[in-house]
């Protein structure tokens, strides 16, 4: 065979193997895309070539050209599945193995040249049947219809079709496959099939379907258009999944979201409502009725009511929502208002509970404590025949109870300044504190005088100075919770003021509404003397004291009546009209002897304490003064 010739002939490239092996090899190693062997009685066996190759490649394209014409060498030829026979009898030999080249090998090499198919080395018949099995094994439903015949009907379909519908094959064969569709099937999806395989395009959509025993399933369903090689439609295959889990996870996600938006349309509009009662509120009285006016006046609440905790009798009175009624904790059915109250959580409710807090007419109820940090001020029940108080609901309720809590907390700490009786407490706090610190380095050479509490909390101490005025404000200043040391008066009566930073005690006092009368410290312990208008915030502050200073003692605890205008009172309301340099003025001048004759400090060292001019300091200090007469003299 002219090897050159051909490789004009076919405009391609043609390697030459004379060794039988190394001809072998290079097809089985698929380093070519066809043979081209020629067959000699005494020199190339082309039939024992052939007979090798098929043996691993049954579809290899192999051109057999004899040497010498022979009928056996043909027969054998075409026994072996050769691709062609070229005899030697054809005009052109060279041309006729170049068509045959071009046709079965050429053709096949560009079909092929991205990915080779190894099932194309089997028989047609083996490929057949590799085909048909993985179509009748497919995880997917798939189905044929013939295109040319009326109605489109079935002509196939697989195993896993059978499983997904319940339809077997003998009830879907012949018919067109609309039988799956049933009431609920969508009419814009099956409109949407048909626009598609009118205009044979493929299309894919997820419509509801219905099995053989007549129930729903979603149905994923693929189609695509077979042509033949005029590019007409003869054929749809169809491919089907039943993804009804996936549907329903879809729905329920969606119908947790509807939900869930509900929720917070609800809740936003209940926590603007209640914080906007509890801010505006003049009286726990007005909290108590707005509040469970509001909360009950939800769509999906059925009723609910506060009541106040009193800790010394351990009872519950309502307040709002309900008849007057005491519910005794220690009693049986109390148990969950005692575990909100003690716990400071929430509680179900059930019909078992006592009196009030008990459940009716299949209703679903909860109890929240109405909290401020560590106190409890109350409960609110709240009760409901549609909802079951999940998570979110509670979460919500739970918040509402504490900023009532902090509303009721808040109108306290003012009715201590207001109210007719207060509680008076006096603790000693035997702690290292910035205060017994101060009084252990000062010693002996300085004496507290007094102690006012600054607008932002700091401690502003006086001290009359009996030894080393210096030493005594080194030994301030070397105290890390002293901002401050400055001599106020340094004649005859030496006065240092010393500024600490705002304690603890100062902050859980304010916290409270509690009023602080006097501090009074020495190097082993500090006595508080304070007053509050309520005894579960006298108790929350003792605890909380506790846990900042561990050794707290009481030292003191009654109660006590004060005049109409009291003195915290009078002085809020003088504070109210002061500014704060005008307040740090008199504040100053008051505590450092300013007032008293002969004067122990005199303007110009305030002023400096102050960092402002004496005449600033004297214009602060008469407008403080012309204030603070006007409401001692005008004020009711």
């Amino acid at each position: 065979m002219d090897a050159e010739g051909l490789e004009r002939a076919i405009q391609g490239s043609v390697v030459v193997e004379t060794d039988f092996a190394a001809a072998l090899d290079r097809v089985l190693d698929n380093d070519v895309d066809g043979a081209v062997v020629d067959h000699h009685p005494s020199g190339f066996d082309g039939i024992a070539f052939l007979r090798a190759v098929r043996q691993d490649r049954p579809s290899f394209p192999v051109v057999l050209v004899p040497a010498v014409e022979d009928g056996s060498v043909a027969r054998q030829a075409v026994e072996q599945n050769v691709t062609a026979y070229v005899p030697t009898s054809e005009t052109d030999v060279l041309e006729s193995v170049a068509d045959q080249v071009e046709q079965h090998v050429m053709i096949r090499s560009e079909a092929d040249s991205r990915v080779r198919m190894p099932i194309s080395d089997r028989t047609a018949e083996e490929e057949q049947r590799l085909k048909e099995r993985a179509m009748d094994e497919a995880p997917v439903g798939m189905a044929i219809a013939d295109a040319t015949l009326p109605d489109e009907p079935l002509i196939y379909v697989n195993d896993s079709f059978e499983r997904i519908t319940g339809f077997t094959k003998a009830e879907t064969i012949g018919v067109n496959c609309r039988f799956l569709q049933g009431p609920d099937t969508e009419i814009e999806k099956t409109r949407e099939i048909r626009d598609a395989l009118d205009a044979a395009e493929p299309v894919s959509v997820e419509l509801r379907n219905y099995h053989k025993d007549g129930t729903l399933f979603w149905n994923q369903l693929k189609i695509t258009p077979i042509r033949n090689s005029a590019g007409e439609v003869t054929n749809y295959v169809a491919f089907q999944q039943d993804i009804t889990e996936r549907k329903e996870a879809e729905f329920q996600i969606e119908r947790e979201r509807e939900r869930l938006q509900r929720l917070l349309d609800r809740i936003n509009g209940l926590i603007g409502d209640v914080t906007e009662i509890v801010v505006t509120a003049d009286s726990t009285a007005d909290v108590y009725e707005r509040a469970v006016d509001r909360i009950g006046s939800d769509d999906a609440i059925s009723r609910a009511w506060i009541g106040e905790y009193d800790p010394g009798a351990r009872l519950v009175r309502t307040r709002a929502g309900s008849d007057d009624a005491e519910i005794d904790l220690a009693s049986p059915g109390a148990e969950p208002l005692a575990t909100a109250i003690d716990e400071q959580s929430l509680a179900r409710l059930d019909d078992s509970a006592v009196g009030p807090a008990g459940c009716r007419d299949g209703e679903n109820g909860v109890v929240i404590p109405l909290t401020y940090r560590r106190t409890t001020y109350g409960v609110l029940a709240v009760y409901s025949h549609t909802q079951s108080f999940d998570e979110e609901e509670t979460t919500v309720l739970q918040a509402l109870g504490r900023s009532i809590g902090a509303a009721i907390n808040d109108l306290l700490s003012k009715q201590t300044v207001t109210t007719d009786a207060v509680i008076e407490i006096g603790v000693e706090i035997h702690d290292n504190t910035p205060l017994t610190a101060l009084a252990g380095e000062i010693g002996d050479d300085a004496v507290h005088e007094n102690t006012l509490v600054r607008h932002d909390g700091d401690l502003l101490l006086l001290f009359e100075v009996d030894g080393d005025i210096d030493a005594v404000v080194t030994a301030a200043e070397g105290i890390p919770a002293v901002s401050e040391a400055t001599v106020l008066a340094s004649d005859d009566a030496p006065v240092v003021e010393v500024a600490v930073e705002r304690p603890q005690f100062v902050s859980t006092l304010s916290e409270y509404g509690a009023q602080l009368a006097t501090v009074e410290f020495d190097p082993n312990a500090v006595e508080l003397r304070f007053s509050v208008a309520t005894e579960q915030n006298g108790r929350a502050i003792v605890d909380e004291l506790e846990d900042s200073y561990g050794a707290v003692e009481l030292v003191a605890y009654h109660e006590s009546d004060q005049p109409t205008q009291t003195r915290q009172g009078f002085r809020a309301a003088v504070e109210d009209e002061l500014t704060d340099r005008q307040l740090t003025a008199l504040q100053k001048a008051y505590v450092s002897g300013f007032f008293e004759w002969p004067r122990r400090s005199d303007g110009d060292q305030l002023a400096a304490s102050m960092d402002v001019v004496p005449s600033t300091f004297y214009q602060h200090l008469r407008a403080a003064e012309k204030k603070l007469l006007t409401s001692f003299f005008e004020g009711s």
